[in-house]
């Protein structure tokens, strides 16, 4: 082994972060699950059992490519990578930027290095090159400079539709009775069910915990819920607890799908026709919390 790459639980992808160009043969993978992250904070049991199973899911996909993967249990984050270089003597830690100031300086004081935190569409020195110029920072204002400089639902140089913000049009109440398509029930397998069992929780068939899980909820919402998503934006109903939104904001929280691909997706099914600018504004301008 060569080097020791870290992988925090927000960072659940294969293709960005430090695991981008991991070689199985060279590269030892290690994810923490810290006490202080499982019974440091107020979490709900559900959210918390996401998180762990996610990344016991995550870790597992690893060795099945092959990897070597150590998956530790410690009191902290730097406890369980104390513990990881006893066993792995002189091997050096990389692991992408975090997004917590408080563990980019842990893992600083630790030695780790770092690489470019790729899981946000907009790298850090853009974004404070972008905030200097501001007077007061405003969310829109943001928005529109990535919009143009990511090319997202652009004609040219003016936006799609002919407006940068829909949001008046995404103001209707729901039909009487009204259900819509059914959201995805994801099935618990033997890793859901030992942490299940370990946090003392039964979990919904809410959330996925695999990334073929979320690709799975993410097409979902694109055939089944995006034409719907704008008009019913703001909407609310007893009979629909989510209505046409897409439950997809756990999964870009912990790296399950990426920001690029989810609006990839919606500007396609646009591109193509299948959902008003109004569905496709709106739901982009959602997810600005990842640009």
């Amino acid at each position: 082994m060569k080097r020791t790459i870290y992988i925090p639980f927000d960072h659940l992808h294969r293709e960005y972060g430090a695991l981008k160009g991991a070689d199985p043969k060279s590269d030892l993978i290690v994810l923490v699950e810290s006490a202080r992250m499982t019974t440091g904070r107020n979490w709900h049991k559900e959210r918390l059992f996401f998180l762990i199973s996610s990344a016991r899911h995550f870790a597992q996909s690893l060795r099945d490519e092959g990897f070597t993967v150590e998956y530790v249990k410690a009191a902290t984050t730097i406890d369980g990578l104390k513990q990881i270089a006893k066993q792995h003597k002189g091997l050096p830690f990389t692991c992408a930027e975090p997004s917590s100031f408080r563990q980019y300086e842990a893992l600083k004081n630790h030695g780790v290095e770092f690489v470019a935190n790729d899981f946000f569409l907009t790298p850090r020195p853009l974004f404070k090159a972008w905030a200097e110029d501001q007077k007061s920072f405003l969310m829109e204002n943001f928005y529109r400079k990535q919009r143009v400089r990511l090319n997202i639902l652009m004609d040219g140089k003016e936006p799609a539709g002919g407006s940068w913000n829909f949001d008046k049009d995404n103001r209707l109440p729901p039909p009487k009775k009204y259900d819509g398509p059914a959201y995805l029930e994801h099935k618990r397998d033997e890793i859901d069910l030992e942490v299940a069992k370990e946090l003392s929780h039964t979990p919904t068939t809410t959330w996925a915990t695999t990334r073929k899980g979320a690709l799975a909820q993410l097409k979902n919402f694109m055939d089944n819920h995006f034409a719907n998503f704008g008009p019913l934006e703001d909407a609310m109903t007893t009979d629909n607890w989510a209505l046409h939104h897409s439950l997809l904001s756990p999964y870009l929280n912990n790296g399950l799908l990426h920001a690029s691909e989810v609006v990839a997706a919606a500007g396609k099914a646009y591109s193509k026709g299948k959902v008003p600018i109004e569905s496709a504004e709106g739901f982009i301008r959602h997810r600005q919390e990842r640009c």
